[in-house]
Formats: C-alpha cells, structure tokens, sequence
C-alpha cells in the first residue's frame, strides 16, 4: 500500500528539560557500549557511528548520517501498559516510517516491570496482543509533532504493523531483565563499562595495576560529563537560534574516553564528580519535597492557607531547581568551584598539588538542610548573578554551616552543661576561625553581611584573635582581609526568617 504522506514531524528537541545525571543518559551509556561491543566487527570503522540526543527519539544511533537504532526511555515505577501505549506507538510508528527505513530497531527502556492485567509483560508476542487489543493512543493538538494516533493511524493505513513489530524490543540488560531500576542503574553502567575493559583485553591489564575499578569509576563520570556538556551546549545554541550546529556525538569521542589514561585525570573530571554529589542529593530532596507537598495537597485541600504555604513551599523547590541547572549549565570549572567554596567557607581545601583533594569540597552532610532548605525558604530574594540573598538591602550567603552537638538541657547537671557548652564554643570556634583563614573566599566576602547557617548565631569578628593567619600580617593594609573593614555574622535560619518577615522583603 502506497505510503500516505504525513507534513508533521517526528522528531522534536527537548534539551532544555535535560538533566546531565538522569536516568536517560545511563541508559544511553549502556545501549552505546553495548553497540559498539556487539554490533561494530571492524573497531576502526567506529567513525562511521555517532549518538543522538534528544530529537527523533530520547536518544538515536546513526550509522553515517542514517539512523540505526532508536530509543525510548521510561523511568515509570512498576506500571500497566495502558501508561507505555502512547510511548509504544510512537517508538513503532517512527521505525517504519517512510522517512527513516534504515532504523532497524527500536528499543523501549523501563526502569520497572510493564504489566498487563496483573501479570508481568516479558515477551514481544504478548505486549503485541495487550496492545493491539487496548484502545487506540492519545491524540493531539500540536501543529507541527505528530501524534501517537497519527503514527498509529499511519501503520493501520499501510499495513506495517508486523513490520514494526519485528524491528521492536524492550531493552535487555546485562543482569538478564527487561527493566533497570533507578537505584541499579549506576551499577549496571560501570558494570558495562567493565565488560568493555574486557571486550578489549584490557581488563587484566588494569587488574593487575590495581586499578581497574579507579578507571570505571573515571570513565562513569566522564562520560555523564561529557554528554551533560554536549546537550548544554545544544540547548545553548537552540535558546540563541544558532544555526548548523551539530545534534551528534561521535562515538569516536566516546571511545576516547573509555581509552583514556586516567592516572592523571584533568581538573574538569573532579568538577563533574563534585556536581555528581551536589545533583544526586538534590535530586533526593526535590523528589521527597515533591511527594510530600502532593500527599498533603489532599490532606488540606479545603484548607485554604495551608494549602497556599504548600504551593510557596513547591515555588520555592522548583526555583532552586532552576538555580542549580544553572549552576551546572552556565559556570565554568573555575566558577563552579568558587560556587563549592561560598557553600562551605568554613572548609578549606588546598588542591594545588593533589586534585584528589577537590573531593572535600562539597560536604554531603548538610547540603540539605541548611544549604538547600535556606535557598527554598528565601527563594524570592536570590540574586542569580553570585548566588547569593539579599533581605531588606543586606547580603546573606547560604551555606552547609551546622553544629552538629545538642544544646544542654535543664535536666543536665551544672558540670555537664558546662562541658557540653564548652564543646559547642569549641565547636563554632573552629568554624568561625576555618572561614576567617579560608583566603578562597576574601575577595567574595567583601559581598556578604550575614552567612546563614543552620543553627549558629555569632560575630566572626570575635574569633579574629584566635586565628593564625590573620596574625601573620605585620601590617593590616597588606593583609586584605575582609574583617579589617567590615563585619559579618552568623545567623541561623530562623533568625534570617525573621529580618525578611520584619522588612516585608
């Protein structure tokens, strides 16, 4: 049957809504690895192959401009097929498309089982008879994307339905499952990374060095480094109209990553691994605000006041999100780490010899609370341009300060609550003479009238003569230090709470 001629398009580009750690670009990893493992014979040939984000489908792989194999990615929980149909038919109808008859398979990755009438969905034959059965998918109102019942509709009118079948597979992996889980999914790449060291024969190699598990952990990184900047970079050029830029990745650039020597890595590889711990936590945090505010948005739904304290709460979570792709799509390496230096400038790190030490930069313990939880809260009042809040004409700067020891209590004994404040003093005396001695942050203090932190309340300027370099300089015009002109001070959460409540900004 002759092919109807369809003027929307099927592909589209969604890199603005990318994120560099999700669960896409892992899955993209291992369908790579396992390409160029299983499908390229004649290795040197490879520049032939080249990665495709986000526009036919999820991701693509071309072979010399043509595309190959098409992907769909779901991170759906444990789900009924009626919720893949759309995804099914799209992913189908687009691999017999007139246009692309060169796709030879389509794969649809899940994160969980697909079930169909409460049984699990594992072969192709039993999908096809669930979902030729079930109602026909969604349309839609788009001018210029085609819908999944136009797609539909374009495989009923030409009889391509076997065809399209034929070409479709949900995606096994390695583990033996139809399905990776969010929580697995970091796992299974590095494990496919190493069955690449094996592919080729360099596995023994780097065991016998004793750092096979070093370069996995190297190339994980770098590769989720390297694709995050590719589609930063198109969503660069998509924003500013750019044309003739290039949507693919070579696999040769790829392979260079996986054949890397990595026993002396760059200073970009320690960035990508500090965003890596800052993202995974805020992803955690987003996701846990996100469930919490929906169950309580039904708890008070007649609650009015409430109701609008959750809605500020999910204003303030979703612009911090857009804080941090900020952060992860417009700063450079250097910038970045100045952004880890303000967020911790009680910790001092010295780099310049052993990049290894770069680690210590982002402290895990408290980027929640209070670093995240002060950035919500104040939301309304964050100056993008450095990061930090402004209240009633003064400058605050979030960061992960916290005293970890509990204030005595009544019940304590006179020589306990002595001992205990003595530690808490000691305690906020090392934070406070770490910042003062922290030469990273000098020059950006200079902005800063308060630094906010979880539960401490203190000039710094009482700590100055406690500290060592501060005392170094014969002279204070040589010393440039900020404290020499102005102070500043901690303040906690709430007390910061209460300075914008009483100023109305």
């Amino acid at each position: 049957m002759e092919s109807k001629v369809v003027d929307k398009r099927v592909e589209f580009d969604a890199t603005h809504s990318w994120n560099g750690f999700c669960y896409q670009g892992k899955v993209a990893i291992i369908a790579v690895i396992d390409y160029m493992i299983n499908s390229i014979s004649n290795i040197e040939l490879i520049n032939q192959y080249s990665l495709e984000f986000e526009y036919l489908e999820d991701f693509s792989i071309l072979e010399n401009g043509d595309y190959v194999q098409i992907h769909q990615v779901k991170s759906y929980g444990v789900d009924s097929l009626s919720n893949y149909r759309d995804a099914i038919w799209l992913l189908l109808g687009k691999s017999v498309y007139d246009k692309y008859k060169t796709i030879k398979k389509a794969y649809l990755h899940t994160a969980e089982r697909i079930e169909s009438n409460g049984k699990t969905i594992s072969e192709i034959d039993t999908l096809k008879k669930a979902l030729v059965a079930s109602n026909a998918p969604s349309s839609s109102k788009s001018k210029t994307q085609m819908s999944p019942l136009e797609l539909y509709n374009y495989i009923e009118e030409n009889e391509l339905l076997d065809e399209a079948f034929e070409k479709f597979l949900i995606y096994e992996y390695s583990s033996g499952d139809l399905y990776c889980t969010l929580l697995n999914i970091e796992e299974l790449t590095k494990k496919k990374i190493e069955e690449y060291y094996e592919f080729t024969d360099k596995k023994q190699e780097l065991e016998q060095k004793g750092v096979l598990n070093e370069y996995i952990e190297s190339v994980y990184i770098n590769l989720l480094g390297f694709i995050d900047k590719h589609v930063n970079m198109r969503h660069h050029n998509r924003q500013k109209a750019v044309l003739g830029y290039d949507k693919k990745i070579n696999l040769t650039d790829i392979m260079d990553i996986l054949d890397e020597n990595y026993e002396n890595l760059p200073i970009s590889y320690y960035v990508y691994y500090l965003k890596d711990k800052i993202i995974q936590n805020f992803n955690r945090y987003y996701n846990e605000s996100m469930e919490f505010i929906q169950k309580e948005y039904i708890n008070f739904q007649n609650d009015k006041e409430i109701i609008k304290e959750y809605q500020e709460l999910e204003n303030g979570v979703n612009n911090v999100l857009s804080l941090i792709k900020k952060v992860f799509t417009e700063l450079s390496d250097e910038e970045f780490l100045l952004f880890c230096h303000k967020m911790n400038p009680h910790v001092i790190v010295d780099y310049s010899e052993n990049l290894m030490n770069l680690n210590d930069l982002v402290k895990m313990d408290f980027l929640e609370y209070p670093w995240l939880q002060s950035l919500v809260e104040f939301h309304e009042n964050i100056v993008e341009e450095d990061f930090t809040i402004s209240i009633n004409k003064s400058h605050f700067l979030a960061t992960t300060i916290h005293n970890t020891l509990p204030a005595p209590t009544s019940t304590d004994g006179l020589v306990r609550q002595r001992q205990m404040n003595a530690k808490i003093e000691a305690t906020i005396s090392k934070i406070a003479i770490s910042i003062l001695e922290n030469n990273k942050i000098y020059e950006e203090l200079y902005k800063i009238d308060y630094i906010i932190t979880g539960n401490i309340n203190e000039s710094l300027k009482n700590y100055i003569p406690k500290t060592t370099v501060y005392k170094e300089y014969e002279l204070p015009e040589n010393s440039h230090h900020i404290l020499a002109i102005k102070n500043i001070d901690l303040i906690d959460i709430k007390a910061c709470g209460l300075r914008r409540d009483r100023s109305g900004k």
